[in-house]
């Protein structure tokens, strides 16, 4: 009787491990975690925003801005598809649109741009961020930084879309710390971006 009770219980122990073992999480196949890392760094586009009302400027134009604490000329120059160069490129299924810009400092102030003035919007209106990757190509000289009063820089920004969209419109905002401070209706800034149609 003793015997036929140990046997039960080591079938019991034995059971529910194998029960315990098979509800345990099982680990995450490591091509599965590439591909879903892969896939979350493809993605460049940000959610689709309000279609912006602001006038729209063509390539080539030379757009006068005069606000408070801005006296500037900005201008796209032209635009280009760039290959990329080396392990240097796009993520496949993606491309790299090159926007040449030159900002002209006509006010008595230094004034400072980075990349966060500047992304494009499709005709779907997602926007898209520089690509800061694309910077390290030997024939990419940004436009941001310190630009001194009667100074201008002239340089290029990449963008990486899908090789499928159309549309494309580059939006500058030289205001964009101030803009999204609660206090810019009494400073008086329009905080509309430029946009150019390219």
């Amino acid at each position: 009787m003793y015997k036929t009770l140990k046997r039960i219980g080591a079938i019991a122990s034995i059971t529910f491990l194998t029960i315990a073992l098979g509800c345990s999480p099982s680990e995450e196949n490591p091509e599965t975690i590439e591909s879903r890392d892969r896939t979350s760094e493809e993605t460049t586009e940000s959610p689709a925003t309000k279609p912006i009302s602001a006038p729209t400027h063509s390539v080539g134009e030379v757009i006068s801005i005069s606000q408070n604490n801005l006296n500037l000329q900005f201008t796209v120059n032209s635009t280009r598809v760039h290959p990329g160069k080396g392990v240097i490129q796009p993520n496949k299924g993606n491309q790299w649109v090159v926007v040449d810009t030159t900002i002209v400092n006509q006010g008595q102030q230094s004034q400072t741009f980075s990349v966060v003035s500047f992304e494009i919007i499709d005709s779907n209106n997602n926007t898209y961020e520089v690509a800061l990757l694309a910077s390290a190509l030997d024939d990419i000289e940004t436009p941001t930084g310190e630009i001194s009063p009667g100074d201008q820089r002239e340089g290029q920004l990449v963008f990486e879309v899908p090789e499928d969209t159309t549309n494309l419109k580059l939006l500058f905002q030289p205001n964009p710390i101030e803009c999204e401070e609660k206090s810019t209706a009494a400073k008086g800034l329009d905080c509309q971006p430029i946009v150019v149609k390219l």
